[in-house]
């Protein structure tokens, strides 16, 4: 009984340990990855403002989850192009194009349904001498919840690591004629 007791008390101790530190942790979450790529940027910005050419490349897709279905609204292509997505594993939500520089990247908002606060990032391209060098960086809000605060690293390395390889097929889709 005395272990029971020592056991419950060690794990609410290590709770309040966790609440505690998550309260001090940073409120927003960032990642960032960039990547040189043999396209030209025109090429690559090409890619970027049609989203019905995202589905090659991005990160969020249906190898990673096959019952995702993908829609398209607004216009084909550029400054107010959307994709809505919905899938068992991704959710339900939709990435919009908020601004487009020409030869230079673009900015979106990606909001989740039942998550109040829209993830907002960018991908800025320029010219390099293999061809682009390309910077996708995103972040958002954590709120007053100290526990998602606790998990923010892990979770930041995670999208890093999505961002670059995601990139990667970024720079084979611009290359294809």
């Amino acid at each position: 009984m005395r272990a029971l007791k020592l056991l419950i008390f060690g794990f609410g101790l290590l709770f309040l340990l966790m609440v505690v530190i998550g309260v001090f942790m940073p409120r927003r979450w960032e990642a960032s990855a960039t990547r040189e790529l043999a396209a030209a940027p025109e090429r690559v910005q090409a890619v970027l403002e049609d989203p019905t050419r995202w589905g090659a490349w991005m990160p969020w897709s249906s190898a990673k989850d096959p019952s995702l279905v993908v829609s398209y609204a607004g216009p084909t292509t550029g400054k107010g192009s959307q994709l809505t997505f919905a899938g068992d594993l991704l959710g339900k939500g939709s990435l919009t194009i908020m601004e487009t520089r020409p030869a230079g990247g673009i900015d979106y908002e990606l909001r989740f349904q039942g998550v109040d606060q829209p993830t907002r990032g960018s991908i800025v391209l320029e010219a390099s001498a293999l061809g682009t060098r390309a910077t996708w960086t995103d972040g958002g809000e954590l709120g007053f919840d100290p526990i998602p605060r606790l998990f923010a690293g892990l979770f930041e390395a995670k999208l890093e690591q999505d961002f670059g390889e995601a990139l990667g097929r970024l720079e084979g889709v611009a290359r294809e004629k």
